[in-house]
């Protein structure tokens, strides 16, 4: 839901195409040399246009209009004030824009005004210009010199629906929260500052605060039908004010002040358009967290860290891998084959990117197999050592001989083993013992104290061991 602002309207019939009837009346204009000029009434689709664009209107002079004619038209003329307007009452849009216009008055019997264009005026307040104004849907007042809108003047808007102040002097905005049926709210190039509250604009559908200086914006996680939010050029530095919105499109964060996107997949469930670009996110680390958006189509990072032009190149195949369904990258066509002129758009680095990527897949694809085989290895291992580990804790720390059967000859501790010269027996009663370490529980090291009860030196003892296969 996208809209183009234009210092003109458009127009009823397109240039060089013939209306389907032009009647025509006369119009008393004094700053003129000759005193009057023609006027075409355009009939066309069902609607009656009163063109009086650019015709260096000074004052509006009484004049009839026909019967059935709802669109008039004094744009871009040197209109000072509204007046001689009563007459008109099947007006449903009137086009204003383009004079010097300071207040709006004079407009409460017009009962069937749908459309009202006052931009590019210098209107400094609305005051009680609007209160009668009561199935009014469409207001453009940007590019004027408002500097204060209070929630009364906006209290007979109860049908409109969409709202522009844009470029004003405005410093709160808080008076929206008056109009219950919004779904368009444009604020952009205010002086907006600190929190804005949206509370109670539950219907808005687009929102645009961009080039203020806002640093949170409350209220949006009401609104169940928002698509697209435009926040670009402020100071934020975190998105947590904004609450899940899971509705939301399109999101503009541009040039603010952002470190983080790890819970912009759980923010932003649908999320097909993305602007971060000009921001303080660490693309080497928040890369993984923007690839868990699953339905991001178009995204634009560009002014953020991402390292020297090595590891960029790097990223971009990151993105082509981790973000397949991705079909815009900085505004750059990554995956139209059926076009081939936006192909020939295509930078260098990410034609490079796409042409390793099939390459850079299958060694990824390899390397997360041997990851995986590499971390079974390695719990089997420490399976085996903790079960070495318990079984030689539960081994006792002394060789079991009885000190009643021991004499001067008696064995000497195993490790005093390793400084004298190794003998036949000696190396047997060494591996003997070391087996008896190793597989030994401990009913098996009972049996052996028994046994080797009586040797009183190392030939019996041997004598023993050897007797009972030990």
């Amino acid at each position: 839901m996208k809209r183009i602002h234009s210092t003109q309207a458009s127009r009823s019939t397109r240039p060089g195409t013939k209306p389907a009837s032009v009647k025509e009346a006369t119009v008393t204009n004094k700053e003129t040399p000759k005193g009057q000029f023609t006027i075409k009434q355009t009939c066309g689709c069902g609607n009656n246009t009163l063109d009086l664009h650019g015709k260096g209107i000074k004052k509006i002079e009484k004049f009839e209009i026909l019967k059935g004619t709802n669109i008039l038209d004094l744009s871009c003329n040197s209109i000072e004030e509204i007046e001689n307007l009563d007459n008109k009452c099947e007006i449903t849009e009137l086009k204003l824009y383009g004079n010097n216009l300071r207040q709006i008055n004079n407009l409460d019997r017009l009962r069937e005004l749908r459309v009202l264009q006052l931009q590019y005026n210098h209107i400094t307040s609305l005051r009680k210009g609007l209160l009668k104004l009561r199935k009014l849907q469409t207001l453009r007042l940007d590019s004027n010199q408002l500097v204060c809108v209070e929630s009364r003047e906006f209290a007979g808007l109860s049908q409109l629906t969409s709202l522009d102040i844009s470029h004003n002097q405005l410093t709160d905005i808080t008076a929206v929260n008056a109009l219950p049926c919004l779904e368009e709210l444009f604020a952009s190039h205010n002086k907006l500052c600190g929190i804005v509250d949206l509370s109670r604009c539950n219907k808005l559908q687009e929102i645009d605060l961009s080039n203020n200086k806002i640093s949170e914006v409350q209220g949006l996680s009401f609104l169940e039908t928002l698509t697209s939010l435009d926040l670009s050029n402020n100071v934020l530095s975190s998105t947590k004010s904004l609450g899940v919105l899971s509705s939301l499109q399109v999101l503009n964060l541009a040039n603010n002040q952002l470190k983080s996107v790890c819970s912009f997949s759980k923010q932003f469930l649908n999320l097909e358009i993305l602007n971060i670009a000009n921001n303080c996110i660490d693309m080497k680390k928040e890369l993984k967290f923007l690839a868990q958006c699953c339905h991001l189509e178009e995204l634009q990072i560009a002014g953020n860290n991402t390292g020297t032009s090595e590891e960029e190149n790097e990223h971009l195949m990151q993105i082509s891998f981790l973000m397949p369904h991705l079909k815009s990258l900085d505004k750059v066509i990554l995956n139209d084959s059926s076009n081939k002129k936006l192909k020939t758009l295509v930078i260098p680095k990410t034609a490079l990117a796409n042409a390793s990527l099939e390459s850079m897949q299958e060694i990824t694809s390899s390397l997360m197999d041997l990851e995986s085989e590499m971390e079974n290895l390695q719990k089997s291992f420490v399976g085996r050592f903790s079960e070495m580990k318990n079984l030689i804790d539960s081994l006792p720390k002394q060789l079991p001989w009885r000190s009643s059967y021991t004499t001067s000859a008696s064995l000497t501790p195993v490790a005093n083993y390793g400084s004298r010269s190794q003998t036949r027996c000696n190396r047997l009663l060494s591996a003997k013992i070391a087996c008896m370490g190793m597989g030994s529980t401990c009913s098996s090291m009972f049996f052996i104290e028994h046994h080797m009860m009586g040797c009183t030196n190392i030939s019996q003892l041997t004598s023993v061991l050897q007797n009972n296969n030990l």
